[in-house]
This record gives C-alpha cells, sequence and structure tokens, in this order.
C-alpha cells in the first residue's frame, strides 16, 4: 500500500478510534482511565484523544513500516499540529460564535481537518528521511504530551480553555 493511501486510512482510523477514546473514561472511570482518557468536555481534555489516538497509530505504523527511521517522531510531531488546530480554530469557535454550545457538525467538521491537516504533515516527514535518533524524540515528546495532559486533568488552570461547560466544573472537580 502506498503511503498516500495510508494516509487517507489514517485519518478514518484516527477519527474513529476518537470517537472511542471520547467515552472511555465514561465508560470505565478510575485514575488509570483518567490518565489517558478525557474526564469531562473541556476543549483541553479532548487533546488526550487526539494524543492517544496518534500515538497508537504510530505503534502501528512502526510495525508496518518497518525501514521508516522517522514514524513516531513523524505522528508525534503530526498529534501537535492536530492539538494546535483544534485549540486555534475549535476555542474560538466554540467560545465566541457557538456561545458555548455544542454543535456536533462543527466539532466533527474541525477535528477532521485537523486530523486531515495533521497526517498531511505526517505524510511530508513520512517521506524523508531523518537521522534515527528523532524516534527518540517522537517518544519523548509522547511522554511530555500525556504528562502535560496529565498535570491539567488535575490541576486544570481557571480559564475557559480547561472548563467543561456542560458540567460547569475544570478537570475532575
Amino acid at each position: 500500500m502506498t503511503l498516500k493511501k495510508w494516509k487517507v486510512i489514517s485519518v478514518i482510523f484516527i477519527f474513529l478510534l476518537s470517537a472511542l477514546f471520547h467515552f472511555i473514561y465514561d465508560w470505565i472511570p478510575s485514575f488509570f482511565t483518567s490518565l489517558f482518557f478525557p474526564v469531562n468536555e473541556s476543549i483541553w481534555e479532548h487533546n488526550k484523544i487526539i494524543v492517544g489516538s496518534f500515538l497508537i497509530l504510530a505503534i502501528i505504523e512502526k510495525i508496518y513500516y518497518k525501514k521508516r527511521k522517522n514514524v513516531i517522531f513523524a505522528e508525534a510531531i503530526s498529534s501537535l499540529v492536530c492539538m494546535i488546530l483544534v485549540m486555534l480554530i475549535f476555542t474560538p469557535v466554540y467560545l465566541y460564535i457557538l456561545k458555548t454550545n455544542d454543535n456536533m457538525i462543527v466539532t466533527f467538521a474541525i477535528f477532521l481537518i485537523a486530523i486531515i491537516v495533521s497526517q498531511i504533515v505526517s505524510y511530508k516527514l513520512l517521506n524523508k528521511e531523518y537521522n534515527s535518533r528523532l524516534e527518540e524524540l517522537g517518544i519523548i515528546l509522547f511522554v511530555i504530551f500525556f504528562l502535560i495532559n496529565i498535570i491539567f486533568t488535575y490541576y486544570p488552570p481557571k480559564v475557559a480553555l480547561f472548563y467543561d461547560f456542560t458540567n460547569k466544573i475544570y478537570g475532575l472537580k
């Protein structure tokens, strides 16, 4: 399978896996699931969905594309791009246009656009050969992304990005 076809499948895979990850904490509420899956409906908590989905994709790609030296790095950067796009696009739309009223069509459209753009970035990175040490950097980036998300789950700043307007809470409180 060509890398281009794989990236199209990856967009669908990430989108579907994200839908599954969205509900894991609701189905199995525990300390462990709170580390890796969103505990509320805040914009920030949804970053766990992105990081987790991209990490699973990176592992699958690493197995499938054994000869490529930069798979984990490419997906780590790609997940960062997706998180940034979602926060930069969705946050103002949700807060100022939708006035904190959820609109699933808008939410899904923004998320899908962010995934597509991030997989284009991944495609570009995978077409270049880098030093294999970048894989280690990719692993470190995924760990950092998860650690930051975990810290903000338990110690969220009191700003709109971390506020669950549906349940009127920050983090797990």
